[in-house]
């Protein structure tokens, strides 16, 4: 089977998401003997490249071009050429309008339409460049044969907001990436801490610093749990963004136990997970939530927000709290520090969900949309 992605993502050396997604995707495709060609706008990272066998793909990259052509009539010229089986997008969009082979989308979320076209200034909705990226979005969700998306809790939404039947959908979940997975020496552990310089226990989290995060709701609970010894440790965010985070935790009192670490290593991550106390994900919107596979493969306790498709990830491999009642997480962050058996009980409860998520499940799932569609 000839499979070609759009792949031009890759292009940018960050392990977000989508990238993360796609990456572990092509990896364990390639083992199932997928023949896969990746077709980008531009140069594909080493970076990304370097995680896949060298025999695995190939790469097509298309003269310089304006975007809207690349996609609509490169693309499927390209295909043509190759004489692929089908075209993959695995990020929400960038799918031509017509094709001469099927087309499958995965659409992560609707986080534009359910969340952040409530707060957007109409100007905004208006602007060329909004249209323009509804449109794109509209033709690839529209004109996919097929849509994969990565949660129950995405697939409704998918349903209700795109209107989007619910037989042209099937769920298939992430996982946390093979490194995860390797065992983490006690050396590998002390060498990440000196790095950041952390010498007390601490409360972790690792993504975007956005205000859908909700880290200031973090950051408080935190101090009000007014815990002893600990330290909250965030990674990830933008510099713009730290500021304000950091005179938050002066205005709480908690200026030297907040860590604001920033963007960190991918290679360091698996040793930030497993040396903290717990993982907390406050967001009040995800499609997915990869993180809470991160932390429970490593064994790393799971506080996760009790909204949208969180708590159908965690499962019972950790507990949920309300991000209308800061005293709810409070309470798990004094539960938790106090309390040896507790601690214990959510390391165990953590590693025994993890099972449930593998990209090598993920690929084969994948696989078989391919052999129905064809």
């Amino acid at each position: 089977m000839k499979v070609a992605f759009n792949a031009r993502l890759l292009s940018s050396p960050t392990l977000r998401g989508w990238n993360r997604y796609t990456v572990n995707l092509l990896l364990e495709l390639s083992s199932l003997h997928i023949k896969l060609f990746l077709y980008s706008d531009q140069p594909l990272h080493k970076s990304h490249l370097a995680k896949l066998p060298k025999d695995s793909y190939q790469i097509r990259i298309a003269p310089f071009m304006r975007y809207v052509y690349w996609e609509q009539y490169w693309l499927p010229k390209q295909c043509e050429k190759d004489k692929v089986d089908i075209l993959h997008c695995p990020i929400n969009f960038g799918l031509p309008w017509s094709s001469p082979c099927p087309r499958i989308l995965t659409l992560h979320d609707v986080i534009d339409q359910v969340y952040y076209c409530q707060d957007r200034p109409w100007y905004k909705q208006f602007s060329l460049a909004n249209i323009q990226t509804k449109a794109y979005h509209w033709v690839a969700r529209n004109k996919a044969e097929h849509i994969i998306t990565v949660s129950q809790h995405s697939k409704q939404d998918i349903i209700k907001y795109l209107q989007i039947p619910e037989g042209k959908i099937t769920v298939i979940y992430e996982a946390a990436s093979s490194g995860f997975e390797q065992a983490l020496i006690k050396v590998e552990r002390l060498r990440v801490r000196s790095k950041y310089q952390l010498q007390l226990p601490y409360i972790f989290y690792v993504g975007g610093w956005e205000e859908r995060k909700n880290i200031p709701f973090l950051i408080n609970a935190f101090a009000q749990a007014n815990l002893d010894n600990v330290d909250l440790v965030l990674a990830g965010g933008k510099d713009e963004q730290h500021d304000t985070l950091s005179e938050l935790g002066k205005s709480l009192g908690i200026a030297d136990r907040l860590k604001l670490l920033g963007w960190v290593n991918d290679a360091d991550i698996p040793a930030l997970y497993a040396e903290a106390l717990c993982f907390v994900y406050p967001s009040k919107y995800e499609g997915f939530g990869l993180q809470l596979c991160e932390a429970m493969v490593v064994g790393c306790p799971v506080f996760a927000a009790k909204a949208t498709c969180l708590p159908e990830v965690l499962g019972d491999g950790g507990e949920t709290f309300s991000i209308y009642e800061i005293k709810e997480l409070v309470n798990l962050l004094k539960r938790l520090t106090g309390d040896k058996s507790y601690y214990e009980h959510l390391v165990n409860q953590a590693k025994n969900r993890s099972q449930h998520f593998n990209w090598q499940i993920t690929a084969r799932q994948t696989e078989q949309v391919y052999k129905q569609l064809l």
